[in-house]
């Protein structure tokens, strides 16, 4: 219960940092994350919380992990091999043992081993973090894919390194090829498993999509599981379990033709589902930094001033150390990192862009609490030295990379919806050109097509009056068939006065119920009537006679009917343009609802579906033309393109959604 209420007060945190943010998107969200976590530090449930880096690991870690691989590109990943084992075991391995040694020199009373135990504590960058405070800057191509690549698969050295150095101090043993042996297995045991684990659950999760169980209610608990289960089966094999998810995903992201097979609502759901939970863990892992934080500080107030500040200038003095040899590594290119040669301020940022987060946070609390039955030395200051540099690492690069680096462009809007305006109104003039179309099934296309565009403000106004000149364009329908012959001059009188007398807005309320109520009154006299007359009917005129009366009711109301329909279309076609679209669209919508409540059918369902899909056929033919016209550029033709596959997508989603309703 206690797990369940602090993990809803975290989702709560979150979710207000990302309020705030939206609203003040100066400052990163990270800190904002932060900051909420601070404030909840106040809570008293929280101020002796604990944060179990297993659980943690295990829960939070491992499906931000998978996804993030499951996001990575396989041609992208294929060609980056080389330069993924440079960064995250050969730089790491560099790293840890190059700032154990500053480590050590600058605390000469913390044993070595505690001295790489910190080190590869603080080696480890966050993807998470990366993410989050590059999110609005434009960085080279080359650098971002590097240290993403970096801090995806870099988190098994430092873990691995960090047990290493613990086991050492504890057993007073260190033996370098079995650390290095553990190292090798622990690394591509991980990859491994991860490939083997995470293929296999790719074909069962097939065999259950060929067996027709590719509903939401399997296929997505069965992917959130992948993860966990992937992990723990990696650890209990003495694997790194952060590691296999990674590869586990890839291997997802790989084969996504495969998975394909489910059907088009699953793979909505399922994308949508990992997108919330990938948005809430990222969330949640920077307020539990900023839980966490409080918690490490309170801990060195019984230690002096002198030595708290020290340990600040330590924390420092690494967190240089460590960009001086980052810098190093990518300016020399060491290993071939680069395809070609990277410049000062590439390396530079390449550098600063090492972020850490709670990897490095969670590694550090995980230090024991006690060894051989005393306190575990150095536990404090440990801890205090990886949160200072988790707070250098998030502080420098927010306040240098936006000088280094230009600021992500902002999308223009408004040139995308007025190209798309102008796509939807190409193919809603290329349906009205199809003589064979019908009007009900034209109408229900240019409704469907007109939702697409953003603007769907309606002025009321507007509608009333469009309301009135249709309503007068239906009654000289009426007019028009009368005079024609075909129905007789009463029947156009009386549909006519019922007409602009049921539905003239200018008439007052007054009048209306005075007419309602009269109206009413005189139905009620004369029900007996007509109970009467009907009755008489039936015993004077002979049945055959009778029911070619009703039959060519039927078809007169059915005539008129059409011919009203007809006649409203006709006069909103003719009025319609840029400043009324809207309104006209609401009153055409309205006008087929009633036209059509009777007459849908597999069969116009059929010639919709097949006349939607020529429509989006046109929309894409005018992004093509507009493209090679040289009206727009390839990113808002690429753009457009990826709003009708949209488009086209949920609309496929929701047609299937029907037959599934109607089987």
């Amino acid at each position: 219960m206690l797990v369940l209420y602090s993990l809803t007060l975290l989702i709560v945190a979150t979710i207000i940092a990302n309020i705030i943010y939206t609203n003040f998107p100066a400052i990163p969200l990270t800190f904002y994350q932060i900051g909420c976590g601070l404030l909840l530090s106040l809570l008293p449930f929280f101020q002796n919380y604990s944060l179990e880096p297993e659980i943690f690991m295990l829960m939070v870690i491992a499906p931000l992990m998978f996804n993030d691989g499951q996001n990575t590109s396989g041609d992208h990943f294929r060609h980056s091999i080389r330069q993924i084992l440079n960064l995250a075991v050969f730089l790491a391995v560099a790293t840890a043992v190059i700032i154990g040694v500053v480590a050590h020199l600058l605390l000469p009373l913390i044993p070595l081993a505690l001295c790489f135990a910190v080190a590869a504590i603080v080696t480890p960058t966050d993807s998470v973090a990366f993410q989050s405070i590059t999110k609005d800057i434009k960085l080279p191509t080359q650098i971002s894919g590097a240290l993403e690549n970096e801090s995806l698969f870099n988190d098994a050295s430092g873990i691995v390194i960090f047990n290493l150095a613990l086991a050492s101090f504890i057993t007073g043993d260190f033996s370098f090829t079995e650390g290095l042996t553990r190292f090798l297995i622990s690394f591509f045991g991980g990859l491994l498993v991860g490939a083997i684990a995470g293929s296999i659950f790719v074909k069962i999760q097939t065999a259950l999509v060929n067996k027709s169980m590719d509903t939401a209610s399997v296929i997505v608990p069965f992917s959130i599981m992948t993860p966990i289960a992937i992990y723990l089966l990696s650890e209990e094999l003495g694997c790194s379990g952060i590691l296999a998810v990674v590869a586990a995903g890839i291997i997802y992201g790989i084969n996504q033709s495969r998975l394909k097979l489910t059907s088009t609502n699953v793979r909505l759901v399922t994308n949508a589902t990992w997108g919330i939970i990938s948005s809430l863990l990222n969330g949640v892992v920077f307020v539990l930094l900023g839980v966490t934080l409080p918690k490490v500080i309170k801990r060195m107030i019984p230690y002096s001033n002198t030595l708290t500040l020290q340990l600040v200038f330590d924390a420092l003095a690494i967190y240089l150390v460590m960009l001086a040899i980052r810098f190093i590594w990518m300016r020399l290119n060491l290993f071939h990192v680069q395809t070609k040669d990277v410049t000062n301020k590439e390396a530079l940022i390449s550098a600063i862009g090492g972020v850490h987060g709670t990897i490095t946070l969670a590694m550090a609390l995980s230090i024991p609490l006690t060894s051989m039955g005393q306190a575990f030395p150095f536990r404090d200051q440990l801890i205090f030295i990886s949160t200072i540099v988790i707070l250098l690492s998030l502080i420098v690069p927010t306040i240098l990379l936006p000088i280094l680096c230009p600021k992500k462009e902002v999308q223009d809007n408004g040139e995308f919806d007025k190209y798309r305006a102008e796509m939807v109104n190409y193919a809603i003039a290329q349906v009205k050109l199809d003589p064979t179309v019908s009007i009900l099934d034209r109408n229900y296309v240019i409704d469907m097509l007109n939702s697409q565009k953003n603007n769907t403000e309606v002025d009321r106004k507007q509608v009333q009056e469009i309301m009135t000149g249709t309503q007068q364009a239906s009654v000289q329908a009426v007019v028009e068939l009368a005079n024609e012959g075909k129905i007789e001059q009463k029947i156009a009188d009386a549909f006519s006065r019922r007409m602009i007398t049921n539905s003239n807005s200018n008439i007052g309320i007054t009048k209306r119920l005075k007419y309602i109520f009269k109206y009413q009154s005189r139905r009620f006299r004369n029900r007996k009537k007509v109970v009467k007359v009907k009755q008489r009917i039936k015993n004077t005129v002979p049945q055959q006679k009778r029911q070619q009366v009703f039959k060519e009711r039927r078809q007169t109301n059915h005539l008129i009917k059409n011919a009203m329909f007809k006649g409203a279309n006709d006069y909103l076609d003719q009025i319609e343009n840029d400043q009324n679209s809207n309104a006209v669209n609401f009153v055409r919508s309205s006008y087929s609802f009633r036209q059509g409540r009777s007459t849908t059918n597999a069969e116009t369902d059929t010639a919709r579906n097949t006349l939607l899909i020529k429509s989006f056929q046109f929309e894409c033919s005018y992004v093509a033309d507009t493209f090679k016209a040289g009206k727009i550029s390839r990113s808002l033709s690429d753009q457009l393109s990826q709003s009708i596959s949209t488009d086209q997508m949920a609309y496929m989603e929701q047609d299937a959604n029907s037959d599934l309703l109607l089987a």
